[in-house]
């Protein structure tokens, strides 16, 4: 990292902790109404947590600059059995001709052997229309009817009917780049042949999310009119934020562009249903259980959802 860039780092933080000084010991009426003091300390309260996660981030982003790794994919060992592996596509009210290119694009992705991968439209709204688009490209249909649990009572009803000891998950919004399954499934064929040689010091992989690349701006880059000058912040949480929690082992699950192993996600409980945040939630249980989980930036795919801004 840039000596430069290290100084404004720390420039950073000491200048907002002299500003959250100054708002907490010099900005507060402590002697005005109630409801007004009420307000003033959420407003101060949400400042310092958002600094501190700014903090935690610059921090994290220091060490790993101290300790640079560089990824390499490990490449299939064909002397050793190929995986099965679903891939579940899951989708609920999304128009046919968007869940058709995370379909068409799923089915151009490279494996040693094809036939060990089992491409799966999971539609909880079961539609005619996406049962076709199922025959048209022969990939299975699951569906099912009055879905109490949202997007993860979908995928645990697509799980039930399946075996294969790894799956993948993709929004109906996803399109997976051709190389995302040799880009991913190495990183278990690899750790499984690590835990028959040395079970007692190798962390079984729970899960490799890879990062999400978005064409589509956000809200700042459309209204700012700087698409090509601000990074797009869920490209930013992706491909940083998300690197950085996976040096350490313990990236989050973002909902959509990652593998798991099916042992683990049956051994938590499947997708948590009691929660809006199912994602997050399943990541840390499986954190919980002592499995490991990365972010790899190899391996891509390209968010498609059209935005309409008003």
């Amino acid at each position: 990292m840039p000596k430069i860039k290290k100084v404004s780092y720390i420039l950073a933080i000491v200048l907002s902790v002299i500003y959250l000084f100054w708002r907490v010991f010099f900005t507060i009426s402590w002697h005005a109404h109630i409801f007004t003091l009420i307000f003033a300390l959420l407003l101060v309260g949400s400042e310092i947590f958002s600094s501190f996660t700014a903090y935690v981030l610059i921090i994290f982003r220091l060490i790993r600059a101290d300790k640079t790794q560089k990824l390499e994919i490990p490449k299939f060992d064909l002397q050793q059995p190929i995986p099965k592996i679903d891939v579940i596509i899951v989708t609920h009210n999304e128009e046919v001709s968007l869940l058709r290119k995370t379909v068409n694009a799923a089915t151009f992705m490279d494996y040693p052997d094809k036939s060990k991968v089992n491409i799966v439209i999971a539609d909880d709204g079961n539609r005619p229309e996406v049962r076709e688009l199922a025959k048209e490209y022969q990939v299975n249909y699951v569906t099912m009817e009055k879905n109490k649990h949202a997007k993860a009572g979908n995928i645990n009803n697509a799980l039930e009917q399946l075996d294969a000891p790894l799956f993948a998950i993709f929004d109906a919004d996803m399109m997976p780049f051709s190389n995302f399954l040799t880009s991913s499934v190495p990183f278990f064929t690899e750790n499984f042949a690590e835990l028959e040689e040395d079970p007692d010091h190798t962390k079984p992989i729970g899960f490799v999310q890879t990062p999400q690349s978005f064409y589509n701006a956000d809200i700042f880059q459309f209204n700012l009119f700087l698409q090509d000058a601000v990074v797009n912040e869920q490209d930013f949480f992706s491909r940083d934020v998300n690197v950085l929690n996976g040096s350490n082992g313990h990236a989050l699950f973002t909902g959509s562009n990652a593998v798991f192993l099916r042992e683990i996600v049956d051994k938590v409980g499947g997708f948590p249903t009691d929660t809006i945040t199912e994602d997050f939630e399943l990541g840390t249980k499986i954190n919980s259980e002592g499995y490991m989980v990365d972010c790899k930036i190899n391996p891509n795919a390209v968010r498609t959802k059209k935005i309409s801004f008003l």
